[in-house]
């Protein structure tokens, strides 16, 4: 081959390998711009309007919220993680199991080494605790039925809430406009304290190879059932948050003056519609204890088969839930249950970021046991009371 074609031919080829070269460069500072754009306007998908509405087509889209200083606050819609990823390699369980019997491997070193060690105890590494909070509001019914969570940087943060609507009408040419102003309410997020205590053997830490997984579930588990049960059924005595079911101005439909058992549907429609009369734009949910839902699945027609449900009931997605109490008191009856109905994206969930996880290894050691603490702060507010429909009175 001709030698001045050789070198063309060179030539060529490194001026393609200099081209990609250029454009890769290009590509990496595009995602560099990329990347502190995303961490000025917030993180990806943690877009919702003033109401924590789920309108979450624009994906990079502000919450609207800013505090005092003018700094954007973060909410997070129900399928958003509050750390920025997910923990690998090593959860709650391990870290718990790897404090009392010493690490298994190099992960669970630098776990421990990014811990506290504090008088009496140890607190696990911050990622796991935001994890903690991930896991804890997967298991959540509340948030499961949309309820958007706001983390809350200090004890307190003020929120408005929308008590009536504003006046809207039509007018002529020279005539006035309609006056009536949209009336505006102010509650206050103050952060409450929810802990529990797990003791367990050392001996069973040693001995077995899911305590630690154990421990971990029968925690989120429990914490999650008291959160939920606050946060709807709450009212608002020993520290704990007024819920749903405590905030006066809810919609309610009631069963009758010593309550009744629910045979078919009709009820559950009448107390959709007192949403529907009030312009709630969605109901995500329905949450009730599994002894009303079991009921309901049994309902039947003339003929002794399953009744099926109208479409207005079966397009509201329901979330049974042991938090629901089943003995409250309706006229003589004291063995009744609701069903609350909601657009739960106006229910706002208020949790601290600094919740504690903590190792007692001295407090009960002279009896050979190691106890886990949990220690979380939260509250929650309604961001529209009509929002929300009550089905009361529901007996067995």
């Amino acid at each position: 081959m001709d030698q001045n074609i050789i070198e063309l031919i060179e030539n060529q080829g490194r001026a393609f390998e200099a081209f990609e070269a250029k454009r890769m460069s290009e590509l990496e500072d595009l995602n560099s711009k990329l990347k502190r754009l995303e961490a000025a306007i917030g993180r990806p998908g943690s877009g919702a309007d003033s109401l924590g509405n789920n309108d979450w087509s624009q994906t990079n889209k502000s919450s609207g919220w800013a505090d005092e200083n003018g700094d954007p606050v973060r909410i997070l819609k129900p399928n958003e993680l509050w750390g920025e990823r997910d923990v690998k390699g090593i959860a709650l369980g391990d870290a718990v199991r790897a404090l009392v019997t010493g690490p298994r491997n190099e992960m669970e070193r630098k776990a421990l080494s990014e811990g506290t060690s504090t008088a009496g105890g140890f607190t696990v590494p911050a990622p796991l605790a935001t994890w903690y909070i991930d896991r804890l509001r997967a298991q959540s019914v509340v948030v499961k039925a949309g309820a958007v969570t706001i983390p809350m940087a200090s004890q307190t943060m003020a929120l408005a809430r929308l008590e009536t609507d504003p006046t809207i009408g039509w007018r002529a040419e020279n005539s006035a406009i309609a006056e009536g102003d949209p009336t505006f309410g102010r509650v206050i997020l103050t952060a409450k304290s929810l802990a529990g205590i797990v003791k367990i053997s050392r001996e069973l830490f040693a001995d077995t190879v899911n305590a630690g997984a154990i421990i971990e579930q029968a925690l989120l588990r429990t914490m999650a059932l008291e959160l939920d049960r606050a946060a709807v059924f709450g009212d608002g005595t020993g520290n704990s948050p007024t819920g749903i079911l405590g905030t006066a101005g809810i919609n309610e439909v009631s069963m009758g003056t010593n309550g009744l058992t629910l045979t078919n549907y009709d009820k559950l429609i009448d107390t959709l519609y007192e949403l529907q009369i009030d312009n709630v734009e969605q109901v995500t949910g329905g949450i009730l204890h599994p002894r009303t839902e079991a009921a309901m699945a049994k309902f039947k027609d003339t003929t002794n088969n399953p009744l099926v449900p109208p479409k207005m009931v079966a397009d509201v997605p329901r979330f049974a839930t042991t938090a629901a109490p089943i003995a409250e008191t309706q006229g003589t009856s004291t063995d009744c249950s609701s069903l609350i109905y909601g657009d739960f994206r106006h229910l706002f969930l208020g949790m601290r970021e600094d919740i504690n996880i903590r190792i007692l290894d001295q407090r009960f050691a002279e009896v050979g046991q190691i106890a886990i603490l949990v220690h979380a702060r939260a509250d929650v507010q309604l961001a529209q009371k009509a929002s929300f429909s009550r089905l009361r009175g529901i007996r067995p």
